[in-house]
């Protein structure tokens, strides 16, 4: 893989529904998306679920569906979902969307820098359906997403515009999410939700300096990678109360999109660290540490591997498993009501799957994301100093973030052992 002097992060969620105000303003989105970020990656930490293999995933486009799920979600079913997403009024979901989407779409920084960071959501009807006006109307409002009729009785049709839209919106790294055979004559509502990030490493490593060494896996045994190097200032953290050392790798820009990893110390495990650093409290310190512009950046001598991880993860055994949310799965008591003007509860959440790429080679990232929902009815100057020697050589976690914003866009972990 080469990434072309570029970084390139998408994520793609589609959310298929089949028939049968508290707050003016969220100024700060952090809590409840570290919450939802944390819930899961404790989840998946542990051995039953994934065991300790490699996993990426896309936090804002799964915290991004979620919310547009809740618009149309009533009763206890809603209140079910606040549980997902940490948020306890509708006002305060429609609001958290509202003012990330607006910042993005307002931030002169990233178009300076020639970084592109997208996140697009569109609305998809059967054009027999009966959507609620005001259901639609909140989706376009505060969730810019636009609406597009769909005759399910062509699915070769329905499936081709969807993932064309879903191609252009990804740059063409997302492609045939649906098939024919994912419209059926139950098929109502898809809300698909599409994240693109696009940039470049600010210190990019240089590629004849890569070389083959060891990376030891949490068992001992070794395998050889292709390690990348180079020597810099870098935003350093050592932090000795939960044993890991962590560093900001920016994208070209004002510092607004790292790349941030944590290598835990030799003494212990990655999921001990994993564990360590499992309340939002911990994790929002640490990040506040690394992203303080007074600090004095560290000259580091840092290895990293080239590395390529895919995972397919179950989002409704989680939620299920890690949150008790039974309702929205429920064909008999789901009440997502809210998505219709006849107000019928016949729509439930049958299957939430999560998918998504990551490639880190010298010249920057390329990664992708993809989500289905299926709904069924029931019917500058530094002195010279010795630098720090970080080789993540062992099992170590990232998360690439929108530091002004405080929002991860992507999270996952590398052990050298990839998804079956």
């Amino acid at each position: 893989m080469r990434c072309l002097n570029a970084c390139l992060f998408f994520s793609t969620l589609i959310v298929i529904c089949v028939s049968a105000r508290s707050k003016d303003k969220v100024n700060d989105l952090t809590p409840s998306i570290l919450k939802f970020t944390n819930g899961f990656s404790r989840y998946h930490s542990f051995p039953h679920v994934v065991g300790r293999r490699d996993i990426v995933w896309s936090p804002l486009s799964l915290y991004e569906a979620m919310l547009m799920v809740h618009e149309g979600a009533a009763g206890d079913t809603a209140k079910e979902l606040q549980r997902i997403t940490h948020l306890k009024t509708k006002d305060e979901h429609q609001q958290w969307s509202l003012t990330y989407l607006t910042d993005l779409e307002g931030s002169k920084d990233n178009r300076q820098s020639n970084i592109s960071v997208k996140i697009a959501n569109r609305l998809y009807a059967d054009e027999e359906f009966n959507l609620d006006q005001e259901f639609k109307n909140n989706l376009k409002k505060f969730y810019h997403s636009d609406l597009e009729l769909l005759d399910i009785s062509k699915p070769d049709e329905c499936a081709k515009r969807v993932n064309d839209w879903i191609s252009n919106q990804t740059n063409q790294m997302i492609k045939n999410v649906l098939k024919p055979a994912d419209i059926t004559p139950m098929l109502r509502l898809m809300l698909v939700n599409a994240l693109h990030f696009k940039g470049a490493w600010a210190k990019s490593f240089d590629a004849d300096l890569t070389t083959k060494d060891n990376f030891t896996l949490s068992n001992g045994k070794q395998i050889e990678v292709s390690m990348m190097h180079q020597t810099a200032h870098f935003s350093y953290h050592h932090d000795k109360k939960h044993q890991a050392q962590w560093i900001n790798l920016p994208y070209k820009g004002n510092n607004r999109y790292v790349l941030t990893l944590a290598l835990p110390d030799a003494s212990i495990e990655l999921r001990s660290l994993e564990q360590k650093i499992s309340t939002t409290r911990v994790l929002e310190n640490i990040f506040e540490k690394l992203d303080n512009r007074s600090l004095v950046p560290t000259r580091v001598q840092l290895a990293l591997p080239k590395f390529r991880i895919e995972s397919s993860l179950d989002m409704i055994s989680h939620f299920k498993n890690f949150y008790k949310v039974k309702l929205p799965f429920d064909a008999n008591n789901a009440d997502f009501s809210l998505m219709s003007s006849s107000r019928s509860k016949d729509l439930f959440i049958s299957k939430i799957i999560h998918k998504a790429v990551i490639d880190v080679d010298e010249a920057g990232t390329e990664a992708s994301a993809v989500t289905v929902i299926q709904m069924l009815s029931r019917s500058g100057m530094f002195l010279h100093e010795d630098p720090v020697r970080l080789f993540f050589t062992r099992p170590f976690l990232f998360y690439l973030r929108d530091v002004n914003m405080k929002v991860p866009l992507f999270v996952g972990r590398f052990t050298g052992i990839p998804m079956p």
